[in-house]
C-alpha cells in the first residue's frame, strides 16, 4: 500500500530507497538448518494472492489485509470505533507525536485531519496473541477495498509482520505463519534483505551493474519506481516503453494519476525478471508488490535472519502492452466500471457504474478483479465480449 512514511526520511529509510545504492550482497547466505516443529504453526490458510488474515480483537474475528508497505497497524474507522479509543496526544510519546504529525506516502501525503492515532489492543493472529504497545492508525479503507476486491476491517503492518515467520505457496495457494524460523534448506535459494524501523523490507534488483533496492509492499500489486529511475533507464538506453499515461496508482493519500511503463534488464539474484511494469511516483518509492511475489512458486519471509528464501524455475515474464483502459472498482457485491473519464468510456459504448456481469462468458468474483483488469486491458482488439448491468438493463458490449 505504500503507507505511513512520516516526515523525516533519516527515520525510516535504511541504505536510501533509490536507485545507485550499493550496501547489499546477493550472495546466498550460510544458515544451519533446523528441522520445522508442526507445533510452532500459528496460522495455515488459503491464501490467493493477497495476503488476507483473519485477527481477533476483544473475542470477535476481523479480517485484516498483511500490508509491509504500512509501517502501522490501521484500523478501519468504524473497527476503531467499536474496539479502543483515541490516544489523546498528551499521553503519545514524542517520537510518536513527532512521528506521525504528517504522512508521506508513495503518490501524496496525508494531514493529521486524514487519520486519528489510536490506542493499541491486544490481537491474536491463529494461535499467537501479540501484545501491541505501538499506536495504531484509524483511517477510511474504502478505496483500498474498491481496489482489492475484498472487504477488509484493517491492515497488519511491518511492525508485527516482523514478529512471525511467513511461507506462502504461490501454487497451492496456502499461507503458512509460523513462531520458528523455516529451514532454509526447505528452499532451493535464500538471499539476504535488508531491514529497519518505519520501513519496509528491502530486496535488492539489479540493472547492468547497478544495484537498486525496492521496498517489499504486500498491500500493493505492482512494481513502483521515482520518476528519476525513468531518467536513470533513458540515460542507460534502456529497453523502455509507456504503457499508459494515467493510470490509476491508490495509497493512504487516495487515488492519483500515474504514469505506467514497460521495462526490460532487470534481473533478481541472477534470475532475470524479462518485462516489469512499473507504476511512477514523485516521492522517491521504490517497491515490489504481490505481482512480484507471484513470479515465485514458493517464498517465506524470516524476519529473524533476515532472509527471504523461494522456488523457482523462473521469474521471467513477458508483460504485453495494454490494448485499452477500463478503470474497475469493488463496489459490493459488485465489480464495476468507475473512475474513468466520460468521453474515454462513451467511445467504448461503456459508462461509469456500468456493473460487469461477465467477460467471454466467464464470471469473475470480486476476489479475481485484478485477473479482471488483466483481461480487460490484454484482451486482443474485437475479442473481448462484456456483459454488462446498466440500471434495470442487461446489456452485451464487444471491444
Amino acid at each position: 500500500m505504500r503507507l505511513l512514511k512520516g516526515k523525516k526520511k533519516g527515520l525510516l529509510l535504511a541504505c536510501g530507497i533509490g536507485i545507485l545504492s550499493a550496501c547489499n550482497d546477493n550472495s546466498e547466505p550460510t544458515v544451519s538448518a533446523t528441522n520445522h516443529n508442526p507445533a510452532s504453526a500459528v496460522l495455515d490458510i488459503t491464501s490467493d494472492r493477497n495476503l488476507i488474515i483473519p485477527v481477533a480483537i476483544e473475542n470477535k474475528t476481523w479480517h485484516f489485509l498483511v500490508d509491509t508497505g504500512s509501517s502501522f497497524t490501521i484500523l478501519n474507522q468504524k473497527v476503531a470505533d467499536e474496539i479502543t479509543k483515541p490516544y489523546p496526544a498528551a499521553e503519545l510519546p514524542a517520537f510518536y507525536r513527532e512521528n506521525l504529525s504528517g504522512i508521506t506516502t508513495a503518490y501524496g501525503s496525508m494531514s493529521r485531519n486524514d487519520y486519528a492515532i489510536i490506542r493499541p489492543r491486544p490481537l491474536t493472529i491463529g494461535s499467537q496473541q501479540i501484545n501491541d504497545d505501538t499506536p495504531w492508525i484509524s483511517l477510511d479503507l474504502s478505496q483500498m477495498v474498491e481496489a482489492l476486491g475484498s472487504d477488509i476491517d484493517g491492515i497488519i503492518g511491518v511492525d508485527t509482520f516482523r514478529k512471525l515467520n511467513w511461507q506462502v505457496d504461490n501454487q497451492k495457494k496456502r499461507l503458512l505463519i509460523t513462531r520458528e524460523a523455516p529451514s532454509a534448506s526447505d528452499y532451493r535459494y535464500c538471499t539476504g534483505y535488508s531491514d529497519a524501523y518505519n520501513s519496509m523490507p528491502q530486496l535488492w534488483l539489479r540493472y547492468e551493474n547497478t544495484d537498486i533496492a525496492f521496498g517489499i509492499d504486500t498491500g500493493g500489486n505492482g512494481v513502483t519506481a521515482d520518476r528519476e529511475f525513468i531518467q536513470f533507464a533513458k540515460d542507460h538506453h534502456a529497453a523502455l516503453m509507456l504503457d499508459n499515461p494515467n493510470d490509476t496508482a491508490m495509497d493512504g493519500s487516495g487515488l492519483k494519476n500515474a504514469p505506467l511503463y514497460i521495462f526490460q534488464g532487470l534481473t533478481f539474484n541472477q534470475m532475470p525478471l524479462a518485462e516489469v511494469k512499473l507504476e511512477i511516483n514523485q516521492n522517491q518509492q521504490y517497491s515490489l508488490g504481490m505481482g512480484f511475489l507471484a513470479r515465485f512458486a514458493r517464498y517465506a519471509f524470516i524476519p529473524s535472519r533476515l532472509m527471504f528464501c523461494y522456488d523457482a524455475d523462473s521469474l521471467e515474464r513477458h508483460e504485453l502492452a495494454s490494448v485499452r483502459h477500463i478503470k474497475v472498482r469493488y463496489n459490493n457485491p459488485n465489480i464495476e466500471v468507475f473512475y474513468n473519464d466520460e468521453a474515454a468510456m462513451d467511445m467504448l459504448g461503456l459508462r461509469n457504474g456500468d456493473v460487469i456481469l461477465a467477460l467471454n462468458g466467464i464470471s469473475y468474483p470480486p476476489a479475481q478483479i485484478d485477473r479482471l483488469r488483466e483481461k480487460l486491458a490484454l484482451t486482443p482488439a474485437g475479442k473481448l465480449k462484456l456483459k454488462i448491468q446498466r440500471a434495470e438493463q442487461q446489456m452485451e458490449i464487444t471491444l
